[in-house]
């Protein structure tokens, strides 16, 4: 998508001074909303009405024009209908103003007709050097600045915060929004980009990201509208310290392969987004709950160190659900020392045991000093970087019994002050009152609705994000674009030998056109021997019988020769049989490059045999990927312990393993935009020794 010409200054769009309401009318639901909106009290800024036959409108006098409004205004919101669109914009243009939202329909959502009205609008906007949210959106509420440009029903939170939500659906937005309200996490802004002819989400998030008030961005994703735009801005976020976290819906596969085209058949984009995600330090999401829950409770912990979590409860089976609910989302619950376990016993019931996940036992009932005493005892332990506690917070005043009252009054006292990230949850999902405000407020508790599922998920990601936040980083960009080799590599002895030429080791191989050559070429590896025949013309060879394997003995490696050369069609050309020496006793990896649509080249990484074919145990990035980045894809395989060696294969050298595939990608982006595929299938390692065995190349279609 291209960018219009000119600065890009959203904080003029998302902070106007003021704003003309295009479009306006008393006939309009969405006009009569967004006028009541910015006629609450909240925004201080100028509102002015443009409506094509004048009159009075809202009860004040409409402008027939932008040009006729004799100032010039920092936004217009356009309700307009489509076919009027371009007038409308020219209008503003002319008027000087720099920024539109569009609410209007009718675009690139309704089809083929749709999008070129919708390049139009986007032509527009380059003419007239005009930033457009939209079209297709609701607007945007800027809570931290008082302007609620948004044309739906709209009430303001009873104080803002520090998350931006951003979401390409805007009644999803009004759901985000909602649901935030309810259990009073803080927004800044929520933004409703829609079709994004211009804006996007990840252009909104770079711009917010550089506000000190805003610490999480969290976005609802429909589409990714620009990749290397969206990379960019999650760099920037990790840069910052700030998590991206992300609810994107689409699961279907790239485009259609063929089925014996490995990486074709195992990439799929949501896939690609999911391995995108992982390579840029990106939290991801599925439910509009965790969505808000995460990204409050990182907003809230910021970088938790990598020791682990102490947890503390008056429930021993609270204590159950919690340990399993962290050991499934691979946060660490460390034993307590021996020092700390002999403080606390002097503290506990004697009918109490300390460990953690610690149960203080129903003696808090008679003794609520007991959730202090034992909150100021495990969170002074080293060996944790956060501490948790589990109760929950009345909502009505009739539920707020004097224990209650008087282990919320220690549990604020246990939590305050402590030398790591302390949060108190409650043990189900519960709505904030009005009660529950004050209480939290009164006692200033760190407390979060979330409940233990959904708040210890939330911990869980905080968890994983913080991992990326202290691992080292380094500046991904995406691969230029060349039309790669004068000459495509077409057969396997082609391809390795491309590959060979980036430093990747591939395993010896000779072309032979005769039995004799073939003999010879066998007594010289000393041992068995592989044959496969060589023909541009067939990719699989396997699936022809092609290939023969494990071949020893000077008549077995002349039978193989011809049989091997008999499998071939009848009309394809042959160039020979390469011979070359078995490896056995190794393990072998699947690694495939393929290009995305969206994301462009992306590399695939997998054990092989059931691993890669039945399981597609994958590991997926967008290309360059660096040796670093490898490992940690190859620690996220499920059959990874296999690299960790087993009977009779020595554990494999992962600095080598990464190295090598790190050199397969560069190999492939080598090949340019004709890349459709490159395949090493297998790679086989055994400790420090790595081979490419076997190689294909698929050029794009033209």
């Amino acid at each position: 998508m291209s960018q219009p010409a000119g600065p890009r200054d959203l904080s003029t769009m998302l902070q106007p001074r003021s704003i003309a309401l295009i479009g306006a009318t008393d006939r309009s639901g969405w006009s009569r909303m967004t006028y009541a909106n910015l006629s609450n009290g909240t925004y201080k800024g100028e509102v002015h009405l443009v409506a094509r036959r004048g009159g009075t409108v809202h009860g004040r006098t409409a402008a027939t024009s932008c040009a006729a409004l004799g100032t010039k205004v920092d936004l217009g919101l356009i309700m307009v209908p489509a076919a009027a669109i371009e007038e409308a914009v020219a209008d503003l243009g002319a008027s000087g103003a720099r920024n539109a939202v569009i609410l209007t329909s009718g675009f690139a959502e309704t089809g083929l007709d749709g999008v070129a009205q919708q390049r139009k609008l986007a032509e527009l906007a380059r003419r007239f050097n005009i930033s457009i949210l939209g079209p297709n959106c609701l607007g945007f509420v800027n809570f931290l600045d008082g302007v609620p440009l948004w044309t739906g029903s709209f009430r303001s939170p009873s104080q803002p915060g520090p998350i931006a939500a951003i979401s390409q659906s805007g009644a999803t937005g009004a759901f985000i929004a909602s649901l935030a309200e309810q259990q009073q996490i803080g927004l800044s802004h929520l933004i409703s980009t829609g079709n994004e002819a211009d804006l996007d989400g990840a252009t909104f998030a770079a711009h917010l990201l550089e506000d000190d008030r805003v610490r999480a961005i969290a976005m609802f994703i429909e589409s990714i509208r620009d990749p290397h735009r969206f990379a960019a801005a999650a760099q920037k976020a990790q840069a910052a310290g700030k998590p991206i976290v992300a609810l994107k819906i689409g699961l279907s596969d790239v485009t259609a392969r063929s089925a014996q085209a490995h990486t074709g058949a195992l990439v799929g984009d949501d896939r690609v987004f999911d391995g995108a995600c992982r390579q840029f330090g990106v939290v991801r999401v599925q439910s509009i709950e965790d969505l808000l829950f995460t990204a409050d409770i990182i907003a809230r912990t910021g970088v938790i160190g990598a020791k682990g979590v102490g947890l503390v409860s008056v429930s021993g089976g609270a204590c159950e659900i919690a340990a399993d609910r962290l050991q499934a989302e691979g946060v660490p619950l460390p034993p307590l020392p021996p020092a700390t376990e002999k403080a606390l016993i002097d503290v506990l019931p004697s009918f109490g045991t300390p460990h953690n996940p610690l149960d203080i036992t129903g003696g808090a009932v008679l003794e609520p000093n007991l959730f202090e005493r034992a909150l100021k005892i495990v969170g002074g332990e080293p060996a944790f970087s956060a501490l948790v506690c589990l109760f929950d917070v009345p909502g009505v005043d009739a539920q707020a019994s004097e224990f209650q009252l008087a282990a919320l009054r220690h549990i604020s006292q246990g939590l305050a002050k402590q030398p790591l990230p302390a949060l108190m949850l409650s043990h189900t999902m519960k709505p904030v009152t009005e009660v529950t405000q004050r209480i939290v407020a009164d006692l200033d508790l760190p407390y979060s609705s979330a409940g233990m599922f959904h708040g210890l998920s939330a911990l869980g990601r905080a968890w994983w994000w913080s991992e990326q936040q202290r691992r080292e980083r380094h500046a991904w960009m995406p691969p230029a674009q060349s039309q790669g080799l004068a000459v495509w590599p077409t057969t396997e002895r082609q391809v390795l030998d491309h590959l060979a030429r980036y430093d990747v080791p591939i395993v010896p191989a000779t072309l032979v056109t005769d039995e004799a050559t073939a003999v010879a070429v066998a007594r010289d590896a000393g041992g068995p021997v592989a044959l496969k025949i060589a023909s541009a013309d067939i990719q699989h060879k396997s699936d022809i019988g092609g290939v023969a394997l494990n071949v020893s003995g000077d008549s077995h490696v002349a039978a193989a020769f011809r049989r091997v050369m008999a499998a071939a069609p009848a009309r394809a050309r042959v160039d020979g049989v390469l011979v070359s020496p078995m490896r056995e006793r190794g393990l072998e990896l699947f690694v495939g490059c393929t290009r995305d649509p969206q994301w462009g080249p992306v590399l695939a990484v997998g054990l092989g045999g059931i691993f890669v074919e039945v399981l597609q145990d994958v590991a997926l990035r967008v290309l360059p990927v660096t040796p670093a980045e490898v490992r940690r894809m190859l620690r996220e395989l499920k059959g990874a312990r296999m690299l960790q060696g087993q009977r009779g294969v020595p554990p494999a050298d992962l600095d080598a393993v990464a190295e090598t595939i790190a050199r397969i990608g560069d190999a492939a982006l080598a090949l340019g935009t004709k890349l459709d595929e490159l395949d090493v299938n297998p790679l086989w390692v055994r400790g420090a020794q790595v081979e490419a065995l076997d190689a294909l190349a698929v050029a794009r279609a033209t």
